[in-house]
């Protein structure tokens, strides 16, 4: 694997605007060719005035910003909105889901205290031209699940839509909080009624974060990957993996892939050959990209590429130092992540995150690389 082109889809350090935070990289890639990312922009990592920000590839060197203001009060309240994620709709249009947390609640995603995270919701909105303009803003009943999330790209099927979100909260008022890796389903990309459980472990010991999927057209299954920490230990485990049927809606208990890291992002690329774009947030801290050529059971480590490492910086927090609440304070300390890739072609992929020289400087990133 080669990397052919790197660049920013934004650079903060040459704006001017407050905002230099960007986080929550996505990709989109609609049927007619053209390509789309979105990601947040605020202040700081978490904060209560981030917004979602929707940028087209123009061509391997230049990204155009399209759309950056959308709507941020719902039901009277001012909310935070953490991740876009656009989709194409069956009419050739585009729409998006936002995840939006309720910031009247609190300022901190995360409440030590109460081990809960703000309320949330999942918006769903329209763009009648491409991605200029957005409208239409409508909530996705969740079905009073506690804290949900949007986690990374919306999948579309032959039966319908698949949006995939968590949920983290109690089951009950004054219970024990949970983690769970969860999916919306519609038939149309408008009325998402039906949630299904990914991944949950039934004793609540290991939380299946940050779920990232992908169709793969060639096994017509769901391969779906997963941040994997050890709530007993405190302290991250391997990437798990799991599979999708798409008639059935259900899931394979998740497995280890035996990588060290933690948001990964699958690409299917032909025939059985998977890639793994992930978070390897260990010393030395870098953005990695990893074959498999039977869809995930094995990797060829000695051939992983570094897509992305800041030497001068040692992550807080990743080799079991610190307690459960102190990690997610670590997490507004890191300076990248937030893996997401698509295919370009059938040899290159395009990836994108973010990274910076320090939590306070973050740029919308990407890389486009050569996988044979």
């Amino acid at each position: 694997m080669r990397i052919e082109k790197q660049g920013f889809i934004f650079d903060v350090e040459e704006t001017k605007i407050e905002k230099k935070v960007c986080t929550f990289t996505g990709l989109f890639k609609h049927s007619n060719g053209r390509i789309f990312a979105g990601f947040r922009i605020g202040t700081k990592k978490d904060s209560t005035d981030g917004n979602g920000v929707v940028a087209e590839f123009i061509n391997e060197t230049e990204w155009k910003i399209l759309f950056s203001d959308f709507e941020t009060v719902f039901e009277g309240r001012k909310g935070d909105i953490k991740a876009v994620e656009l989709f194409e709709r069956k009419n050739q249009g585009i729409s998006a889901i936002l995840s939006w947390f309720d910031c009247s609640k609190g300022s901190k995603l995360y409440n030590s205290s109460s081990d809960t995270i703000l309320p949330g919701k999942l918006i769903l909105v329209d763009s009648p031209d491409m991605g200029k303009t957005w409208q239409n803003y409508r909530v996705i009943d969740t079905q009073s699940l506690p804290g949900p999330a949007l986690t990374g790209p919306i999948i579309r099927i032959s039966a319908g839509y698949l949006a995939f979100f968590e949920t983290y909260g109690p089951e009950k008022n004054g219970g024990p909080s949970y983690h769970a890796a969860r999916v919306l389903f519609s038939k149309d990309g408008s009325d998402f009624t039906e949630i299904k459980t990914v991944a949950r472990d039934p004793d609540d010991l290991l939380y299946f974060w940050d779920q990232r999927n992908s169709f793969d057209p060639g096994s017509q299954i769901i391969i779906s990957m997963f941040w994997t920490y050890d709530r007993k230990k405190e302290k991250d485990s391997d990437i798990h993996i799991a599979y999708g049927d798409i008639r059935k809606l259900n899931w394979s208990f998740p497995s280890s892939t035996g990588i060290r890291g933690q948001i990964a992002a699958p690409i299917p690329v032909s025939g059985t050959e998977l890639l793994c774009f992930y978070v390897h947030r260990h010393y030395p801290g870098s953005m990695r990209l990893i074959k498999s050529e039977d869809r995930g059971k094995t990797w060829r480590f000695s051939e992983e590429l570094i897509v992305y490492q800041n030497p001068e910086r040692k992550e807080k927090g990743v080799s079991g130092e610190s307690s459960y609440a102190e990690y997610w304070e670590d997490m507004n300390t890191w300076s990248f992540g937030h893996p997401a890739g698509i295919l370009l072609d059938n040899n290159r992929v395009l990836l994108a995150y973010y990274a910076g020289k320090e939590a306070s400087l973050l740029s919308a990133r990407y890389s486009i690389v050569s996988v044979h």
